[in-house]
């Protein structure tokens, strides 16, 4: 009984002291988005004396953050359109239909996952390159696209296999094609695992900068990860902006996964059992 006392308290001593290691540098960020630099130094760990909310605005409009969000929202939903419409009908055909190459064709998406970024920087960065496609938006859109696809489709078409067969069997006795099995009864008993490929998805486009870094060089079509790079380097002894910048980057990846932490878990284990 002591032995199971003492094991609950270093877990939850652990837990605890993970948890403030985590929360502790967003306290402090927070915190310092709304002093200046003589209240950062002093006192860096305390509740601000006056709470300056103009810091917000100052990042915001001054230093074109608001220009940068907004590039970052149209990448970010526009990765997802795009995943969810494309990953959902590969995932269709692998979970719903025996062909002669459907393994083959599994593996070769899942091959995508074993391939590291960083070893085919270089021949992405030839041919956007080539093709005349930086600065463009749409090309930095499918290169998420492609490096997100083999996780979708992996998750998709676990979830997929999972709805009972007597459900589409009952569809094609009413007449239902195949389109519309896809559009009107997998698609929408799906929606726990596209939610959570669409969550994962919306996060990795907001928070990647090393493609934004190699293709976008017009500051009007930066996403907020390098105009935070840019802000850095325009007002870096300006610590309170700098502290707001980096909360108004943080802040919509940190309410998505928040409001949506449920569905996450669900959507990767709701496909494991099969019924």
């Amino acid at each position: 009984m002591k032995k199971q006392k003492s094991y609950v308290l270093i877990t939850y001593s652990f837990l605890i002291f993970v948890s403030l290691s985590f929360i502790g540098p967003m306290v402090f960020t927070v915190f310092s988005s709304l002093k200046n630099n003589s209240e950062i130094f002093s006192t860096p760990f305390s509740i601000p004396k006056i709470f300056r909310i103009g810091n917000y605005m100052e990042a915001w409009h001054a230093a074109n953050m608001g220009n940068y969000f907004f590039n970052s929202v149209i990448i970010s939903v526009s990765t997802v359109v795009v995943l969810v419409f494309t990953s959902s009908m590969v995932s269709f055909i692998l979970s719903r239909f025996n062909f002669k190459f459907n393994k083959y064709l599994s593996i070769f998406f899942l091959l995508g996952m074993m391939i590291p970024m960083q070893s085919v920087l270089v021949p992405i960065s030839y041919f956007i390159g080539v093709l005349n496609l930086k600065n463009n938006l749409v090309a930095l859109v499918l290169v998420y696209v492609a490096f997100s696809l083999p996780f979708s489709i992996l998750v998709l078409t676990g979830f997929m296999k999972g709805i009972n067969n007597s459900l589409v069997e009952a569809a094609i006795i009413d007449g239902a094609n195949f389109w519309q099995i896809y559009l009107k009864l997998i698609l929408p008993l799906s929606m726990p695992a596209i939610a959570t490929i669409s969550i994962f998805n919306f996060l990795g486009a907001w928070n990647n900068i090393v493609f934004p870094l190699l293709f976008i060089n017009d500051n009007k079509l930066k996403p907020i990860t390098l105009g935070l790079l840019n802000f850095n380097g325009e007002r870096g002894s300006e610590y309170g902006l700098l502290m707001a910048a980096i909360t108004i980057t943080v802040l919509i990846p940190l309410i998505i996964y928040m409001l949506f932490q449920e569905k996450i878990e669900g959507g990767l284990t709701a496909g494991a059992i099969k019924e």
